[in-house]
């Protein structure tokens, strides 16, 4: 079945409010914001020019980019749900920030101007998308020539918990990755995808997110989205609540563990 991120905006209100709040928490977590400001330092983020975020969601990435103080240049975000992009828009207004636009867009094709931006930047969604090889082809057509493509996403295959429940840790973490991850396996065959999509790896950099005894990201992605895994009809109610029972009596005995890898992948169109 397709993701949830596939179809935001046929979500009733409290599931899309729901995605839209979990976007921007992961966001606010000093792990996170401490991997992306490290992809970014990384690859060399442009001082000026344009930036184009695909898949922007509430626009907290590239709200995070127009605010860096080295940063003089403007940033597009934009997204397949009008829902998402109507969020950013509220979120960016009141950050004051004047760099930053959005509009909807389908990032597996779109009828935007070729080879505009100096920098396409896709952060955790090409897992999310139904065609990675037509996402990429996008990205590319929009990077201008010499111009980078960035893509930083999870690799959710590595997804695991332990809440000293064995079946239930794989049987949810499997629930959940069928419920909400199209693509587990997508940052894996990346550099075989750069390759096919004509553009040059110059950077690969992973990271782990780690977390042992307590938890906030992945307790909270369970928590999250077990309820659409059951809407979904891919888990039953029952085997959720024994499961979420067990993670919160692990973090409360501070022996919760669970873990996730990232990657980030910067790439060169040619001039």
């Amino acid at each position: 079945m397709p993701d949830i991120f596939q179809s935001i905006d046929e979500l009733d209100s409290d599931k899309q409010t729901m995605v839209a709040d979990r976007l921007e928490n992961r966001a606010k977590l000093d792990q996170f914001a401490a991997i992306r400001e490290r992809y970014f330092d990384k690859i060399g983020l442009p001082a000026t020019g344009t930036v184009h975020e695909l898949g922007c969601g509430t626009g907290v990435v590239c709200r995070a980019i127009a605010a860096r103080p080295q940063f003089a240049g403007t940033v597009t975000g934009s997204d397949l749900s009008a829902s998402l992009i109507d969020v950013a828009t509220e979120m960016t207004a009141k950050s004051g920030l004047s760099n930053v636009r959005f509009f909807q867009a389908d990032g597996q094709g779109s009828d935007q101007h070729d080879m505009h931006y100096d920098l396409v930047l896709a952060h955790t969604t090409i897992s999310h998308v139904s065609d990675p090889k037509a996402f990429l082809n996008e990205a590319v057509r929009l990077a201008k020539p010499g111009g980078k493509v960035v893509i930083h996403d999870g690799d959710y295959a590595s997804m695991t918990f332990d809440t000293s429940t064995p079946a239930l840790d794989l049987e949810m973490s499997e629930k959940i990755l069928q419920a909400v991850v199209a693509n587990r396996y997508v940052m894996r065959q990346m550099p075989r995808l750069l390759k096919e999509a004509n553009v040059d790896i110059t950077h690969a950099i992973g990271d782990v997110v780690l977390e042992a005894g307590n938890g906030e990201y992945l307790p909270m992605l369970a928590r999250n989205y077990c309820p659409i895994a059951v809407s979904a009809g891919l888990a039953r109610q029952a085997d959720v609540d024994v499961w979420l029972s067990a993670l919160d009596r692990a973090l409360s005995e501070s022996v919760f563990f669970g873990s996730c890898s990232f990657a980030t992948y910067c790439a060169a169109k040619p001039h």
